[in-house]
């Protein structure tokens, strides 16, 4: 019915689960040492291609597929290099070069970063020594994307990041363009991660949090003080602070610094008074989940964790309501352009051709499954567009304009 839409989906899930965590799958395939596991992950990458081969959404795979792994890349959650490149060779072995062109660039991507930091590492000591004014040393590791091979990401053009992120982002902009003249950079601040060394009341020794970009800005409005009056900061303060404009984004940044698990609550949410509160005074009000512009935050002085470095992850967006119905608008998209391309190859090279001879070349060379519906849709944007044109007197036949 959706023309294997939605296994195709799953099956792209499926790969990123055994990929990224290395205990997935290891029910269905026991996973030992040495070369036995190497036989399990050939196992599953075969058993995985003998689906893939009878999908026919192999697009869609690609969409999915290709925004996962960039995520594994980019968090270093892959399991295994190696795996990962094992199964794009098995992929690009079945669909040829064009369909994994892209996945193989955010590989040379991750490799050409690695050259460029090894080479900025040197400069920037330089630099250092130079200028050694400063007493506040941040250390910066950068990836350089291609933008072409990599899914697109929210932006934040108005964000405000402290002196010591600003000088390091200096420094690596005059090396960059000394070093490659004529590109230009494109700051992807919600890719961002940093360790921030952070003082509790009730810790002897300061504890490193390791946070996203967004996560940083917010909790260094609490670096001296919580807000002018001592009361606390409310949203709109916050994102004035920050510069942070994405207001949803910006909820679940505070959502995840004061209503986390337990031992990452590095902030204190005070909720405004609700009007019907008075309706049960003698019952203790819990605190609301989700984050109100009245609401107050302020730094939890009583915040205490065992471990020296903690992880607060943010709370992401359910994918299975922007994000899938997103690929899945792209993959369409993409789908309408072959369909136009395949029609206008198949005129190009006939010259005239009736109706049913025209349907049925385009549906032999799409590798997709496509309603003739849409492509009679798409036969017509051409005529429109004076691609090709309905011959006078038989309007079943379409004639090819150069």
């Amino acid at each position: 019915s959706d023309g294997g839409r939605r296994t195709a989906e799953l099956l792209a899930k499926h790969v990123d689960g055994r990929f990224r965590d290395a205990k997935a799958g290891s029910s269905a395939v026991p996973v030992t040492k040495g070369a036995l596991a190497g036989d399990a992950n050939e196992t599953f990458q075969s058993e995985v291609l003998a689906l893939f081969r009878h999908n026919q959404s192999k697009d869609v795979f690609e969409a999915f597929f290709k925004r996962d792994l960039a995520k594994r890349l980019l968090t270093g959650r892959s399991v295994s290099y190696d795996m990962e490149r094992s199964f794009l060779s098995k992929l690009k072995a079945e669909c040829g070069t064009a369909y994994t062109s892209k996945m193989e660039g955010m590989f040379k991507d991750m490799e050409m970063s690695r050259d460029i930091m090894s080479s900025y590492a040197a400069y920037a000591s330089g630099a250092t020594n130079a200028a050694s004014t400063s007493d506040k040393v941040v250390d910066m590791e950068v990836q350089v994307l291609t933008t072409g091979y990599w899914p697109v990401y929210p932006k934040y053009p108005n964000i405000i990041l402290p002196s010591e992120l600003l000088l390091q982002r200096e420094r690596f902009e005059s090396y960059y363009n000394e070093k490659y003249q004529g590109r230009r950079i494109a700051w992807q601040y919600s890719l961002g991660h940093c360790i921030v060394k952070a003082s509790f009341p009730k810790e002897k020794a300061p504890k490193e949090l390791n946070v996203n970009v967004c996560q940083t800005l917010v909790l260094l409005c609490f670096q001296y003080e919580d807000g002018p009056d001592g009361r606390g900061l409310k949203l709109d303060d916050i994102m004035k602070k920050t510069g942070i404009d994405d207001r949803g984004e910006l909820e679940r940044v505070l959502q995840s610094l004061s209503l986390g698990r337990d031992g990452t609550r590095v902030l204190k949410k005070i909720d405004a008074p609700v009007a019907n509160a008075s309706d049960s005074p003698k019952k203790k009000q819990k605190i609301r989940r989700n984050i109100g512009e009245h609401d107050r935050f302020l730094f939890n002085s009583s915040f205490t964790n065992n471990q020296r470095r903690i992880r607060i992850t943010n709370i992401t967006m359910k994918e299975t309501v922007k994000e899938r119905a997103k690929t899945h608008e792209a993959v369409s998209s993409d789908r309408l352009y072959l369909i136009d391309a395949a029609v206008v190859r198949i005129m190009k090279a006939r010259k005239t051709l009736d109706h049913r001879a025209l349907m049925g070349e385009v549906m032999t060379q799409l590798k997709f499954p496509a309603s003739s519906s849409d492509i009679k849709k798409r036969i017509e944007t051409l005529i429109e567009r004076e691609y090709m044109e309905r011959i006078e007197g038989d309007r079943s036949k379409y004639k090819y304009l150069a």
